[in-house]
């Protein structure tokens, strides 16, 4: 009688019973061959993972690194920066306040010197009708004003200061060009050089 004989002529119980048997020690073999066979893949694979895990770790570290460096140094720019506005503000400033007091200066030499034109065009040595003619030129009509007394030859000796003063205030009016020390200086000597006892101080 051959072995499949043998299963043949089994009862149903049997047949059941040895069913099982050959499904436990099947599936045990094939678990026992898949860790044979695939083991060594699935530890290749987690290896891989972890190994993957790590230098996503190591990436994310060395940007937050980078992006705090940059935070710093963009910090550090932007106080510089700071700084640095702030200085050239002051320097405006300062440059503000010293054209400021150049022009203050030229105004008060001007002044004086337009004062003196007027004096001298109300004088008592001239004609009545002159003077009243002398009279009717504005503060801003001075040129004209020396064009008329150098015509009636009642300006004198001054007449070349006089015009040198009015060019120079004319140059200035507007704020350009750019007033400067030497410009002031020149006007207060005409100042001194054509008001008797003028004081500029």
């Amino acid at each position: 009688m051959g072995f499949w004989d043998s299963i043949a002529g089994l009862d149903p119980e049997q047949a059941t019973l040895l069913s099982t048997i050959i499904l436990v020690c099947g599936g045990g073999i094939g678990i026992i061959m898949g860790s044979w066979l695939f083991g060594g893949r699935v530890n290749d694979l987690r290896s891989a993972l972890e190994k993957s895990r790590a230098a996503v770790e190591e990436y994310n570290d060395t940007i937050s690194k980078k992006l705090l460096e940059m935070d710093e140094q963009m910090s550090a720019t932007m106080e510089a920066l700071n700084h640095l506005r702030s200085g050239m503000s002051d320097l405006r400033d300062e440059a503000q306040s010293q054209g400021n007091q150049l022009r203050n200066a030229l105004k008060r030499h001007w002044y004086s010197i337009r004062d003196e034109i007027q004096k001298a065009a109300a004088s008592p040595q001239i004609h009545g009708r002159t003077r009243t003619r002398y009279a009717r030129f504005t503060n801003n009509e001075i040129s004209a004003l020396l064009d008329a007394m150098e015509m009636d030859q009642t300006i004198g000796q001054r007449l070349g200061s006089f015009r040198n003063a009015v060019e120079l205030w004319v140059w200035h009016r507007n704020g350009r060009p750019q007033l400067t020390e030497a410009d002031v200086q020149r006007m207060r000597e005409i100042a001194i050089q054509t008001i008797p006892h003028y004081r500029p101080d």
